[in-house]
């Protein structure tokens, strides 16, 4: 299996409230379709910023976007691309 952080971080999610329990229903939280949301935690489509920054929140999972911004985003990566 491809899990990725946006897989563990909504499966603890899931933990404490259970609309986070399939991603059906995480979807209609963060506003995005289940297929959307699957792509996203198999590694298959990286997520919008935008996407990110909701699940995040909704999530309670702050370390989603330090992980996009070290891993996705490309003004990070170049930015660091000498260090």
């Amino acid at each position: 299996m491809n899990d990725t952080p946006y897989y563990d971080a909504r499966v603890r999610a899931a933990e404490k409230d259970p609309a986070f329990e399939s991603r059906q229903g995480a979807g209609a939280v963060i506003g995005i379709g289940s297929t959307r949301l699957y792509q996203i935690e198999r590694g298959i489509r990286l997520p919008h910023e935008d996407e990110v920054i909701v699940m995040a929140k909704e999530y309670n999972a702050p370390e989603l976007i330090e992980y996009y911004c070290k891993h996705v985003c490309a003004i990070s990566a170049y930015c660091h691309k000498d260090k």
